[in-house]
């Protein structure tokens, strides 16, 4: 299991952290060993618990970078320790003249905020990640005087940095418990005191003596152009010459930001920490939150202009999303499409309201070309695949449709099928859709509406609230909120039974029941209340509108005025969360996903947490009824379990009038896609780039690296050599542990540690640019060598095959017959290395991309281990699995191989050697008895000058057994002859699942069967030329079973092209690619997939085995096209028992 950690440290930061080595260990610090070194803070091997440590224990201890480590540091690192002032101890954590940033990252490196603290050279700020500035407090708080100091700012008070004043302050208690540069939302102080002068009653959004330089002031103002800094106040004077300390680009120099440093002083020692012992088995994986990256994803294309939906805020730009297959769909109230800010010509579109764009890379699809008349306001995906699309509109394509219309998702062309109109008939009323969701049954709609007309049914009356049949596309007249205001927002719960609203109403069932701005309503019919919800509001005034409604996880979400992001229990209602943006705006859009809620609001200024006071909640107010405040933009992030604020997650970005974001979608990638009237963000980079109404954020990697193995640690003398094997993941630094910390980072898999004992016990984990860990390895202890069991030694003897032609896709299981295949001794091969079998085809015959190679391996009874260590090589490209199972892959795409799957680059065959791969094979993939490891060396091209294979599978003694000796039996082998109908004319008969004779008149051929180029097809099934195909095909064949009960595990192996579903003994075992509910000859698949695709997506079922039953069992198929001119279509499969 995963330990959560919020450390989002990006790459520099992480590798500032974690030179290439650093060896410490700490006087004071209890260890199995009981080892005593010297604390001093000059190297990492002397690393000291503070600043202030050094200072103690040395009083001629010199300014100067020392080395700190506490348990939550988890690394020794450097730090800028201030030793004059004082009586010293003080850690530098910032320093720059002006362009500060509020944000929890900070801004730099510890290496860089240690390497230059002052002059000219240090006035661009760089500052401590906040998540380094708390592991320097090693847990305590900051507003505890008995391990603080509070904070002191050193400024420069002349424009030649000659002269320099001194600010400190204390916090209020119980106010801050951990580090936040959000300084601008004016946390409460306890003591002030600033060029001598002390203030009592203040925050750290202003506070001063005077109106010169006995003032500071951290919030963004007019006043000095919005310069972020340390400023003084008007007679504070600067400039704008590059040399000056104190920076000022209002008129007279007036309100200058000075150069400053902001220091800590944390009072710990060695003795005051506590660091936890390595458990024998290893520490366990960390992996942090999986908000999207700060800075965004490069933007070409956008959208511009404003339509016919006005220009409120409400009429902004960008409204709504909705994915459907690789298409994300944007709505809202734009006029254009246009490739960058001065796009011309071909770039710049007229496509009014809604427009697709590919999810993966933002670019424009220009097929997709609707025609509406005003502005969308709200989309969704019909289980279908088509687009229902909701709005303000009253044409679609010419034709008369008020407010909601369905579309097809590839051209934008108006479904005619669906022909349900709205109407408002209130006083002057509009027809608008602002929500749309759907359970599957029905679409849920709200918004401005009073009545639903279709032709040939009666009208239907459902007030600002209601739900049409899919089946029918007709509205349920017998499910109506009756709400008494315009509905802005619904989301369908997780488990389809109530829908939320969020809106302007105040009462619901016309008047009959209350429902204050929220409504939790059940999908059950009648519409009745779930509950009786009673929203708590942040203001005692009449702007209570709620603008946003979304469950996420155990938690609905309800966002809007004043400013409110609050959740609620889905079961009781009861209030859990509140969050308060100010001085920014309302909560316009909330969305979920990846254990995050999002919300959009045009806010741009703090996140207040814990706090429901809007009325009395103020910047700089000494009145606090908040616990957090943190930085926010456009667009927050909560966590989806806790509620709390995601402080990491601070996209800059900036937006027309400051409307915001009014819509929010995590797509399937786990990209984060937000509109409204953006107009430019920050890049990854730092650079700022143009914004067309959308922005996109990449999810940052939250996933733990792989686990390192074979560890091995040799001593000599007082120093140890550790050495392991490397982790399946790339580009980590791995962190030697000793006893209970890190002693030692490193790139490599070897280091030497000195000061060690014959009672260390070391471990290793890898760690990646983010702050993910993994799992370290077991614990192994220098005294001990481990005791290992060579399960496959180099240069064994293989089964191999090098052949163009396909094999098997059971070639790696250990059922599959191989004695067709050559064998020789590894290393196998052919080119330069040194072979002990040539494997290279004849002169003249070309090679296939693929090599393939399988051996058996025995594994006694009675047998147990640790880690098991699969060491290889990549020449080009290799994959290894053992027993059927993939357990490792080097240079190759992710995704699912085949044959013609081409390596990611060309290694030599000595390159190759000399950099071995090696793979941790879990326990639990292998079995007492016989094993099967079966191993594919792709090249990058077919005429590569070499390739080879050898292998070793090492297992470490340990305490887990592998599984029982388990026989796999292909009931129904991959090319198995089937019987088939594919007749557009015929009548399937009713018993073709389960009746041979039912299906005795079919026509058989062996599979894959179907038609088609994009792949390999033994039977063609296809009609003749000119006839008509039946949209489905429909397969059947018989299997022995002799014992039933015998069979533990049966998996099925097919493909969906382009819709499949499987029967076993007449029970439905499983489908893919298509709708819920009956199948008949005429259900169209859900998408088309080409045969290639198919064959890259395998679908695996397990199948019960509960339907199984001894002797003859039948297993059929049915094969649906997404439409009958589709160019391709096939049906394979394998059935595999496991006794």
């Amino acid at each position: 299991m995963s330990a959560f950690s919020h450390r989002p440290l990006r790459a520099a930061l992480l590798a500032a952290l974690l030179p290439v080595l650093v060896v410490s260990g700490l006087a004071g610090l209890s260890s199995p060993a009981g080892a005593a070194t010297p604390v001093d803070g000059l190297s990492p091997s002397t690393a000291a618990a503070s600043c202030w440590e050094v200072k103690q224990l040395d009083s001629a201890a010199p300014d100067g970078v020392y080395w700190i480590l506490t348990p939550q540091l988890q690394v020794p690192t450097q730090i800028y320790c201030d030793q004059s002032t004082d009586g010293g101890g003080w850690a530098l954590i910032g320093r720059g003249r002006e362009n500060w940033t509020y944000n929890y990252n900070g801004k730099g490196t510890p290496a860089e905020v240690a390497g230059t603290v002052t002059g000219q050279a240090a006035f661009a700020p760089r500052q401590l990640d906040s998540t380094v500035i708390n592991g320097l407090l090693g847990g305590k708080r900051f507003d505890d005087p008995a391990y603080g100091s509070g904070v002191r700012v050193r400024r420069a008070v002349n424009q030649d940095g000659t002269s320099w004043q001194e600010t400190r302050w204390s916090y209020r208690a119980g106010s801050r418990d951990r580090w936040s540069w959000a300084l601008g939302a004016g946390f409460p102080l306890a003591t002030v005191t600033i060029g001598g002068s002390s203030i009592s009653n203040t925050t750290t959004y202003e506070f001063g003596a005077d109106t010169a330089y006995k003032r500071l002031w951290t919030h963004e103002n007019a006043r000095n152009g919005y310069v972020r800094g340390f400023s003084f106040g008007q007679n504070g004077i600067g400039s704008t010459a590059a040399g000056s300390y104190i920076y000022s680009k209002a008129s007279g120099g007036a309100y200058g930001t000075p150069f400053s440093q902001v220091f800590i002083r944390p009072k710990l020692r060695s003795s005051d920490l506590t660091f936890t012992e390595i458990p024998a088995a290893g520490t366990p994986a960390q992996t942090i939150r999986a908000v999207p990256k700060n800075g965004s994803l490069t933007t070409t294309w956008g959208v511009t202009g404003l339509g016919n939906g006005g220009t409120t805020e409400n009429a902004t730009e960008v409204q709504a999303f909705a994915q459907i297959g690789g298409t994300m769909y944007v709505g809202g109230n734009f006029t254009t499409v246009l490739k960058g800010a001065t796009a011309t010509g071909n770039d710049r579109v007229a496509q009014p309201y809604l427009a697709a764009f590919d999810v993966k890379t933002g670019e424009f699809i220009r097929s997709f070309t609707p025609r509406l008349n005003s502005m969308v306001k709200s989309l969704a995906a019909l289980p279908d695949g088509r687009l229902a699309v909701g709005g303000e509109f009253t044409q679609v394509a010419g034709t008369a449709r008020s407010g909601l219309v369905v579309l097809n998702p590839t051209t934008g062309a108006l479904d005619t099928s669906w022909a349900t109109n709205l109407e408002n008939r209130m006083s002057g009323g509009k027809v608008s859709v602002r929500g749309l969701d759907t359970d599957g049954t029905y679409l849920y709609l709200t918004g401005a509406f009073t009545h639903f007309i279709k032709a040939g049914t009666t009208e239907r009356y459902a007030k600002n609230g209601g739900r049409i049949a899919l089946s029918t596309g007709t509205a349920d007249n017998g499910w109506n909120p009756g709400f008494n205001g315009t509905g802005t927002a619904l989301d369908v719960s997780d488990d389809k039974s109530t829908v939320y609203f969020a809106g302007y109403f105040t009462t619901m069932k016309d008047g009959a029941q209350p429902a204050d701005r929220a409504a939790a309503i059940s999908t059950a019919a009648g519409g009745n209340r779930t509950a009786a919800w009673q929203p708590t509001f942040s203001t005692k005034g009449s702007a209570r509108y709620q603008q946003a409604v979304q469950q996420v996880g155990s938690k609905v979400w309800l966002g809007g005025s004043q400013h409110s992001m609050f959740s609620y229990d889905t079961s009781t209602f009861a209030l859990e969360n509140t969050h308060i943006t100010k001085a920014g705006g309302d909560l316009q859009a909330i969305t979920g996903g990846n254990g995050v809620v999002y919300g959009g609001c045009h806010c741009e200024h703090w996140n207040y947490s814990d706090t429901a006071a809007y009325d009395t909640t103020s910047p700089g107010s000494t009145n606090i009824t908040w616990t957090q405040a943190d930085k926010t933009y456009y667009v927050g992030a909560w966590d989806e379990q806790t509620g709390d604020f995601a402080m990491e997650f601070t996209p800059e970005m900036r937006a027309r009038n400051g409307l915001g974001a009014w819509a929010l979608k995590v797509a399937s990638d786990g990209t984060l896609w937000a509109g409204g009237s953006i107009t430019s963000s920050v890049k990854e980079n730092g650079a700022n780039q143009w914004i067309g109404g959308f922005v996109r954020y990449a999810p940052r990697p939250s996933t733990a690296p792989g686990r390192p193995g074979g560890l091995t640690v040799a001593r000599s003398g007082s120093s140890a050599t550790v050495s392991w094997s490397a982790s399946s993941t790339s580009g980590v630094t791995y962190e030697v542990l000793r006893n209970d910390r890190v002693v030692a980072t490193s790139t490599s898999t070897r280091v030497t540690v000195p000061g060690a004992t014959e009672a260390d016990r070391y471990a290793v984990r890898a760690a990646d640019s983010w702050g993910n860990r993994s799992a370290s390895t077991a614990v192994v202890s220098a005294a001990v060598a481990p005791v290992t069991t060579t399960l496959v030694p180099t240069g064994s003897t293989w089964a191999y095959r090098v052949d163009p032609s396909a094999v098997g896709s059971d070639w790696n299981r250990s059922f599959f017959d191989d004695s067709a295949w050559s064998t020789g001794a590894a290393p196998l091969g052919w080119g330069t290395g040194p072979l002990a079998t040539n494997v290279d085809v004849p002169a003249g015959q070309t090679r296939p991309v693929t090599s393939y190679y399988r051996k058996k391996f025995t594994i006694a009874p009675g047998s147990t281990f640790g880690t098991v260590t699969l060491t290889t090589r990549a020449d080009d490209a290799v994959a290894v699995h053992v027993n059927g199972v993939e357990v490792g892959r080097s240079n190759l795409p992710a995704g699912a191989l085949s044959a013609s799957t081409y390596a990611l680059s060309a290694p030599s065959t000595a390159t190759a050697v000399a950099n071995p791969v090696t793979f941790t094979v879990p326990v639990s993939a292998l079995r007492t008895g016989s094993n099967t490891i079966g191993v594919e060396v792709h090249s990058m091209y077919k005429s590569t000058p070499s390739s080879s294979m050898d292998m070793s599978l090492v297992a470490e003694a340990g305490n887990q057994a592998p599984g029982a000796e388990a026989t796999s039996t292909p009931l129904v082998p991959a090319g198995s002859t089937w019987s088939y109908l594919f007749d557009n004319a015929a009548t399937v008969p009713a018993g073709w699942t389960t009746s041979e004779a039912a299906t005795s008149g079919w026509r058989t051929g062996a599979a894959p069967l179907g038609w088609g180029t994009s792949g390999p097809i033994m039977t063609n099934i296809d009609v003749a030329a000119g006839g008509t195909r039946a949209l489905t095909s429909y397969y059947r064949r018989s299997f022995a079973v002799p014992d039933a009960s015998a069979v533990k595990k049966l998996t099925l192996v097919t493909r969906a092209d382009d819709g499949v579903a499987i029967h076993v003994n007449g029970v439905e075992v499983g489908r893919s690619n298509l709708p819920v509910g009956a199948l008949t000859r005429t259900t169209y698949a859900t998408t088309a997939v080409s045969t290639a695709s198919a064959l890259a997506a395998p679908v695996t079922i397990d199948v019960p085995v509960s339907v199984l039953k001894d002797g003859a069992n039948s297993i059929a198929v049915e094969v649906h096209s997404n439409y009958r001119a589709t160019p391709s279509a096939s049906m394979d499969l394998s059935l595999v028992a496991t006794s």
